[in-house]
Protein backbone atom coordinates (compact mmCIF):
# COMPACT_ATOMS: atom_id res chain seq x y z
CA UNK A 1 0.00 0.00 0.00
CA UNK A 2 1.58 3.32 -0.90
CA UNK A 3 1.78 5.85 1.57
CA UNK A 4 1.47 9.51 0.89
CA UNK A 5 5.06 9.73 2.20
CA UNK A 6 5.87 7.02 -0.81
CA UNK A 7 4.24 8.84 -3.68
CA UNK A 8 5.61 12.34 -2.42
CA UNK A 9 8.97 11.00 -3.11
CA UNK A 10 8.00 9.40 -6.02
CA UNK A 11 7.65 12.62 -7.62
CA UNK A 12 10.62 14.32 -5.74
CA UNK A 13 14.00 15.09 -7.64
CA UNK A 14 16.27 12.12 -6.20
CA UNK A 15 18.40 11.47 -8.71
CA UNK A 16 20.22 13.68 -11.93
CA UNK A 17 20.53 11.74 -15.00
CA UNK A 18 23.62 12.07 -16.63
CA UNK A 19 22.27 11.08 -20.17
CA UNK A 20 18.86 14.34 -19.84
CA UNK A 21 18.24 14.15 -23.29
CA UNK A 22 17.02 10.74 -24.04
CA UNK A 23 14.30 10.41 -21.26
CA UNK A 24 13.64 12.49 -18.54
CA UNK A 25 16.62 14.95 -16.36
CA UNK A 26 15.85 13.35 -13.12
CA UNK A 27 14.19 9.64 -11.63
CA UNK A 28 11.85 10.18 -8.65
CA UNK A 29 11.47 6.57 -6.44
CA UNK A 30 10.54 4.48 -9.55
CA UNK A 31 8.98 7.53 -11.51
CA UNK A 32 11.15 9.24 -14.52
CA UNK A 33 10.69 12.95 -13.88
CA UNK A 34 10.74 15.46 -17.00
CA UNK A 35 10.42 19.37 -17.65
CA UNK A 36 8.79 19.58 -20.98
CA UNK A 37 9.00 23.90 -21.47
CA UNK A 38 9.04 24.47 -17.57
CA UNK A 39 6.36 22.10 -16.88
CA UNK A 40 6.96 19.30 -14.73
CA UNK A 41 5.81 15.82 -15.71
CA UNK A 42 6.39 12.49 -14.93
CA UNK A 43 5.89 8.88 -15.84
CA UNK A 44 7.57 5.64 -16.84
CA UNK A 45 8.62 3.58 -20.04
CA UNK A 46 9.16 -0.12 -20.78
CA UNK A 47 10.10 -2.34 -23.66
CA UNK A 48 11.59 -5.56 -24.75
CA UNK A 49 11.91 -6.94 -27.93
CA UNK A 50 8.84 -5.79 -30.62
CA UNK A 51 7.21 -4.12 -27.69
CA UNK A 52 7.30 -0.97 -26.37
CA UNK A 53 5.18 1.38 -23.28
CA UNK A 54 5.49 5.02 -22.77
CA UNK A 55 3.37 6.93 -19.71
CA UNK A 56 3.62 10.63 -19.08
CA UNK A 57 1.46 12.87 -16.31
CA UNK A 58 1.46 16.22 -16.59
CA UNK A 59 -0.45 16.81 -12.71
CA UNK A 60 -0.87 20.59 -13.40
CA UNK A 61 -3.48 20.10 -16.04
CA UNK A 62 -4.86 16.48 -14.96
CA UNK A 63 -3.52 14.90 -17.97
CA UNK A 64 -2.13 11.31 -18.85
CA UNK A 65 -1.21 9.70 -21.85
CA UNK A 66 0.24 6.53 -22.66
CA UNK A 67 1.27 4.64 -25.72
CA UNK A 68 1.45 0.80 -26.36
CA UNK A 69 2.65 -0.21 -28.90
CA UNK A 70 4.67 -2.65 -31.29
CA UNK A 71 7.16 -3.10 -33.79
CA UNK A 72 9.59 -0.69 -34.63
CA UNK A 73 10.55 2.75 -34.37
CA UNK A 74 9.17 3.30 -31.47
CA UNK A 75 10.54 5.91 -29.67
CA UNK A 76 10.04 7.99 -33.03
CA UNK A 77 6.23 7.46 -32.79
CA UNK A 78 6.63 8.25 -29.54
CA UNK A 79 8.05 11.91 -29.94
CA UNK A 80 5.73 12.74 -32.87
CA UNK A 81 2.55 11.62 -31.24
CA UNK A 82 3.30 12.95 -27.64
CA UNK A 83 4.30 16.28 -29.01
CA UNK A 84 0.96 16.66 -30.55
CA UNK A 85 -1.00 15.50 -28.07
CA UNK A 86 0.31 17.75 -25.01
CA UNK A 87 0.53 20.89 -27.70
CA UNK A 88 -2.91 20.19 -28.40
CA UNK A 89 -4.22 19.92 -24.84
CA UNK A 90 -1.75 21.70 -22.96
CA UNK A 91 -0.08 24.02 -25.32
CA UNK A 92 3.05 21.96 -24.14
CA UNK A 93 5.67 20.37 -26.24
CA UNK A 94 8.63 17.93 -25.68
CA UNK A 95 12.10 19.46 -25.09
CA UNK A 96 14.48 19.29 -28.15
CA UNK A 97 16.99 16.36 -28.34
CA UNK A 98 20.14 16.63 -28.66
CA UNK A 99 21.14 17.41 -32.43
CA UNK A 100 24.21 17.18 -34.05
CA UNK A 101 26.04 20.97 -34.23
CA UNK A 102 26.00 23.27 -37.21
CA UNK A 103 29.41 23.45 -36.84
CA UNK A 104 32.25 20.27 -36.32
CA UNK A 105 33.07 20.13 -32.90
CA UNK A 106 36.63 19.59 -32.42
CA UNK A 107 38.32 17.87 -29.24
CA UNK A 108 40.51 15.26 -27.94
CA UNK A 109 38.44 12.03 -27.75
CA UNK A 110 41.32 9.61 -26.89
CA UNK A 111 39.48 9.79 -23.50
CA UNK A 112 36.53 7.72 -24.06
CA UNK A 113 38.22 4.97 -26.31
CA UNK A 114 37.68 1.91 -24.22
CA UNK A 115 35.21 -0.52 -23.48
CA UNK A 116 32.11 -0.56 -21.58
CA UNK A 117 30.27 -3.26 -19.76
CA UNK A 118 26.93 -3.97 -18.12
CA UNK A 119 24.64 -7.06 -18.16
CA UNK A 120 23.39 -8.05 -20.95
CA UNK A 121 25.29 -5.29 -23.22
CA UNK A 122 29.00 -4.63 -24.59
CA UNK A 123 30.54 -1.66 -25.59
CA UNK A 124 33.55 -0.54 -27.86
CA UNK A 125 34.24 3.17 -28.61
CA UNK A 126 37.14 3.26 -30.71
CA UNK A 127 38.58 5.82 -33.17
CA UNK A 128 37.73 6.16 -36.83
CA UNK A 129 38.99 8.38 -39.22
CA UNK A 130 39.72 11.45 -36.58
CA UNK A 131 36.74 11.10 -34.82
CA UNK A 132 34.81 7.78 -32.51
CA UNK A 133 33.08 4.57 -33.57
CA UNK A 134 30.56 3.03 -31.35
CA UNK A 135 29.91 -1.00 -31.66
CA UNK A 136 27.42 -2.80 -29.25
CA UNK A 137 27.21 -6.01 -28.73
CA UNK A 138 24.44 -7.63 -26.71
CA UNK A 139 24.95 -10.94 -25.01
CA UNK A 140 23.25 -13.40 -22.75
CA UNK A 141 19.08 -14.78 -23.37
CA UNK A 142 18.31 -11.59 -26.02
CA UNK A 143 21.07 -11.83 -27.98
CA UNK A 144 19.46 -15.05 -29.36
CA UNK A 145 16.30 -13.28 -30.48
CA UNK A 146 18.29 -10.61 -32.79
CA UNK A 147 19.31 -11.32 -36.36
CA UNK A 148 22.39 -9.39 -35.59
CA UNK A 149 23.68 -8.66 -31.99
CA UNK A 150 26.45 -6.55 -33.10
CA UNK A 151 25.59 -2.91 -34.44
CA UNK A 152 28.37 -0.48 -35.41
CA UNK A 153 27.58 3.61 -35.46
CA UNK A 154 29.55 6.78 -35.96
CA UNK A 155 29.35 8.81 -32.93
CA UNK A 156 29.48 12.93 -34.16
CA UNK A 157 29.95 15.26 -31.13
CA UNK A 158 28.44 17.18 -30.19
CA UNK A 159 30.12 19.15 -27.15
CA UNK A 160 33.11 17.58 -24.38
CA UNK A 161 31.66 14.07 -23.44
CA UNK A 162 28.06 14.28 -25.44
CA UNK A 163 27.62 12.49 -29.07
CA UNK A 164 24.37 11.72 -30.67
CA UNK A 165 24.31 8.35 -33.29
CA UNK A 166 21.36 7.74 -35.13
CA UNK A 167 20.33 3.79 -35.98
CA UNK A 168 19.59 3.09 -39.70
CA UNK A 169 15.91 3.89 -39.85
CA UNK A 170 15.50 5.97 -37.46
CA UNK A 171 14.64 9.53 -37.58
CA UNK A 172 15.76 11.11 -34.05
CA UNK A 173 19.22 10.91 -32.85
CA UNK A 174 20.30 9.18 -29.70
CA UNK A 175 22.81 10.66 -26.71
CA UNK A 176 25.46 8.80 -25.85
CA UNK A 177 27.50 11.02 -22.79
CA UNK A 178 30.34 9.89 -21.51
CA UNK A 179 31.20 11.01 -17.24
CA UNK A 180 33.16 10.20 -14.41
CA UNK A 181 32.17 9.81 -11.16
CA UNK A 182 33.56 11.78 -8.35
CA UNK A 183 35.52 9.10 -7.00
CA UNK A 184 37.19 8.81 -10.30
CA UNK A 185 35.44 5.92 -12.21
CA UNK A 186 34.47 6.28 -15.98
CA UNK A 187 31.00 5.37 -17.38
CA UNK A 188 29.37 5.83 -20.78
CA UNK A 189 25.21 6.46 -20.33
CA UNK A 190 23.46 5.26 -23.40
CA UNK A 191 19.92 3.71 -24.02
CA UNK A 192 19.26 4.67 -20.91
CA UNK A 193 21.68 2.57 -19.05
CA UNK A 194 24.88 2.96 -17.51
CA UNK A 195 28.01 1.19 -18.55
CA UNK A 196 31.16 1.19 -16.52
CA UNK A 197 34.47 1.50 -18.22
CA UNK A 198 36.30 -1.98 -18.03
CA UNK A 199 39.56 -1.53 -19.82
Amino acid sequence: MLSEESVRRMQQREVDMPDPYSLGDAWGVGWILFDWDGHRLYGHDGNTIGQAAFLRILPDEQVAVTLLTNGGNTHDLYIELFDEIFAEVADVHLPVGLTPPQEPFEDDFSDYVGVYDRSGVRTEIFAEDGGLRMRTTLNGPLAALLPDPVQEHPLVPVRTGEFVMRPEGEQNWNAVVFYSLPSGERYLHHGVRAAPKVS
